[in-house]
């Protein structure tokens, strides 16, 4: 998936972008919205605020000094809580560093999501029953896991999933092609999922790679 609602749309050629919603925020007539309750979306719009709320304390916190690093998510909230209302119980997320959404989403109390990035490490320890790895801080280095964890999953015969998310950054990573070859070659349960805000640190996603998209 990347930026601005774009994603490849299936059956389709990967270079031609399928948007979802126009630059208003309407969603296109030619898409086929989910079957959501009105509950449901409402579930959803209360976490994309929460989401929001607390980076913007988070990254407060950090500028003030307060707090160690913090990689904000802002702008990133519709795909991080849309995508884990997508995952089934037990399925396997594996994070960049940004997907603190995700991870309240799924179960973790805001403190706790407070209390890793204040530096104490027990704050990644999942809530029982959530299955959501360590964040991943270097960049691309936990595609491999994510497929290592899909691996195990199809060895052992079960009926589940892992999404691994990263940004376009990552896209220029060795661990990136090895890890996207090796599901590809044994046909492993992944979903990558690409947060594309167009750039790495301050390198932008046209000097990274030479496709016209990433999804190629």
């Amino acid at each position: 998936m990347t930026a601005g609602g774009l994603a490849p749309a299936p059956g389709d050629d990967l270079g031609e972008p399928f948007q979802v919603v126009d630059e208003d925020g309407t969603v296109r007539p030619d898409v086929d919205v989910p079957p959501l309750e009105d509950d449901e979306l409402l579930a959803m719009y209360r976490e994309l605020r929460l989401a929001r709320r607390f980076d913007r304390r988070a990254l407060s916190l950090q500028r003030e000094g307060r707090m160690g690093t913090y990689p904000p998510l802002e702008g990133q909230e519709a795909a991080q809580v849309g995508s884990a209302h997508a995952l089934s119980e037990d399925d396997v997320v594996v994070p960049s560093f940004r997907e603190h959404g995700v991870a309240m989403v799924l179960g973790f109390p805001p403190p706790r999501v407070l209390r890793y990035w204040m530096g104490d490490p027990r704050g990644a320890v999942p809530p029982d029953g959530v299955n959501v790895f360590t964040p991943g801080i270097p960049i691309g280095t936990h595609i491999p896991h994510a497929v290592g964890a899909a691996w195990a999953a199809d060895y052992r015969g079960e009926d589940r999933a892992t999404i691994c998310y990263f940004g376009d950054g990552a896209t220029s990573e060795g661990d990136f092609h090895e890890g996207m070859n090796f599901a590809g070659v044994f046909d492993l349960p992944t979903v990558f999922f690409c947060n594309n805000n167009g750039w790495a640190i301050s390198t932008p996603r046209e000097r990274q790679t030479a496709a016209e998209t990433l999804a190629v």
